[in-house]
């Protein structure tokens, strides 16, 4: 008998999905926490980074001139 004839590989294939299926919610579901606990520490360093580039390309900018 072939594969896609037997019952119970379609069982496995279903239950093989399914497990994938909970897998990746899971690491979403990590990957957003993980997000959530360091987002505000992120926005204000990439603030801080932000602003003493533009400081930085500011005054090399005004000193070519």
């Amino acid at each position: 008998m072939s594969d896609d004839q037997n019952p119970g590989s379609w069982v496995n294939r279903l239950l093989g999905w399914s497990l994938l299926l909970l897998l990746a919610a899971m690491a979403l579901e990590g990957t957003v926490a993980i997000l959530r606990a360091i987002w505000a520490p992120l926005t204000i360093l990439l603030g801080v980074v932000s602003g003493a580039g533009l400081a930085s390309w500011l005054v090399a900018r005004g000193r070519r001139f």
